[in-house]
């Protein structure tokens, strides 16, 4: 019995210690919020930010490993030569995951439309993962992300991969669109180096800042 305790004890202890606790469902939540040091990066104070990234991957690995998680439904991991980005979609399997401003029309659900603002046009762009109707949550920018929410992906993200230097957060919509249609290029095959410099560019103007990407 003691062994036990013992062995159930390690588990919960390593569970708190790479945010992988399965029981997070409330990342607003007061308990466990004094990290002791921040695993995310968010945009510099003053002066440029510069994204100098010399390669880029999809990672279907841990792009899997994130949707696992309480609050995502959907997570897109870029990986380059020194940095992680992830593009997040969330659900309703957790709370506390951003402010209370919602950003995603889901107005005509209960009304039987797929658009509110244009009931009698269902088309969505095949390149668009979200186009704000009908959907699961982004937000325009990544400040409105809890905090503990981002620690918990970025900790999960720095166990698998201790190697890289920086993890980049994100459930800004246009950025989330972009990072599906790369990701659609490496399931075709394709590589992503000829996108390494429209990348740093958009991951620039993302992380940039207090500059962010227009809503459509």
């Amino acid at each position: 019995m003691l062994f036990l305790l013992l062995i159930l004890s390690g588990c919960m202890e390593n569970g708190r210690q790479y945010g992988r606790n399965p029981d997070i469902t409330n990342y607003g939540s007061p308990q466990d919020t004094t990290d002791s040091e921040r695993a995310y990066q968010t945009q510099q104070l003053s002066g440029p930010v510069t994204h100098n990234n010399k390669k880029l991957e999809y990672n279907q690995f841990l792009s899997n490993q994130l949707n696992a998680l309480n609050g995502v439904n959907t997570a897109i991991v870029m990986t380059t030569d020194q940095n992680a980005y992830v593009a997040v979609m969330m659900d309703r399997s957790a709370t506390g995951t951003k402010g209370t401003t919602l950003e995603t029309n889901n107005q005509g659900t209960v009304k039987g439309f797929y658009n509110d603002n244009a009931p009698f046009d269902d088309n969505m762009s095949s390149n668009d993962l979200n186009n704000g109707y009908n959907n699961y949550e982004t937000a325009v920018h990544h400040d409105m992300l809890s905090h503990r929410f981002k620690q918990t992906i970025a900790e999960k993200i720095r166990s698998l991969q201790p190697n890289l230097m920086d993890v980049y957060i994100s459930a800004n919509r246009e950025f989330l669109n972009k990072m599906n249609n790369y990701a659609q290029e490496s399931w075709k095959g394709n590589s992503l180096m000829p996108l390494l410099t429209d990348f740093n560019q958009t991951v620039e103007r993302v992380f940039g800042t207090a500059q962010v990407l227009p809503e459509r």
